[in-house]
């Protein structure tokens, strides 16, 4: 590649990436609002029940994720 080309396709992947974050910023967004939801509907039976410990650390991971992608894309 010459060296405009590969500029284009270095910022062509820059906003993929972009695009791909806000993506995950956005279900991760959705996830936690349905985490709330859970929260605070009525007790369900244990079987159908949410691992609220496990759900707040994937959330978390995810943000990390998101976090260590952005640093990533603007560094």
């Amino acid at each position: 590649m010459r060296g405009t080309e590969l500029v284009y396709a270095r910022a062509m992947a820059s906003d993929r990436m972009m695009q791909a974050i806000g993506t995950l910023e956005r279900a991760v967004s959705r996830l936690e609002q349905d985490v709330i939801r859970l929260q605070k509907a009525p007790s369900n039976p244990p079987s159908n029940d949410i691992d609220r410990t496990a759900a707040r650390a994937a959330l978390q991971s995810l943000d990390d994720l998101i976090d260590t992608l952005k640093a990533r894309t603007h560094g």
